[in-house]
């Protein structure tokens, strides 16, 4: 009987253990289908394209931020011969143009959950979202351009 209960209790163990790896990994990440498929650098490209292009060395717009953070609401971007003119300090980040290709980039290096981008005129992002992990919470981000303005 001892034989026996010592055996089950080894067998259990024994379980235990090899399901505990299991257990203790990650679940997947899945890649937006985008950028798995490279039609989201594709777009990326041509927007940068785009804006070599048009040659704009100076412009304004308002960009916002909304996320789980301190820098929220419409903040106005002033940038004359490729420099910042009026930077809020919290958003430098986003504040040129080449910046915002650079945000969208890493979302794509990274391999995001989730990435969708509304390009505008002369290839500048409108709208950027970026759910970098499934299923985890406050770490989304989104960023809204308006008002752009080549001077």
């Amino acid at each position: 009987m001892k034989t026996r209960a010592l055996l089950l209790l080894t067998f259990a163990i024994a379980a235990c253990a090899l399901a505990a790896p299991a257990l203790a990994q990650e679940p997947p990440n899945p890649t937006d289908p985008k950028i798995a498929n490279g039609s989201a650098e594709q777009a990326l490209d041509k927007a940068r394209a785009k804006w070599k292009k048009a040659k704009i060395r100076s412009y304004d717009y308002e960009a916002r931020r909304s996320c789980f953070c301190p820098t929220t609401g419409w903040h106005k971007v002033k940038v004359r011969r490729n420099k910042l003119s009026t930077p809020h300090s919290s958003v430098k980040e986003i504040a040129t143009v080449p910046r915002l290709f650079k945000i969208i980039q890493q979302a794509i290096d990274e391999k995001s959950h989730r990435l969708t981008v509304t390009y505008g005129t002369y290839g500048v992002p409108k709208q950027i979202s970026i759910d970098p992990i499934q299923n985890v919470i406050d770490e989304e981000q989104n960023f809204t351009i308006r008002r752009f303005k080549r001077r």
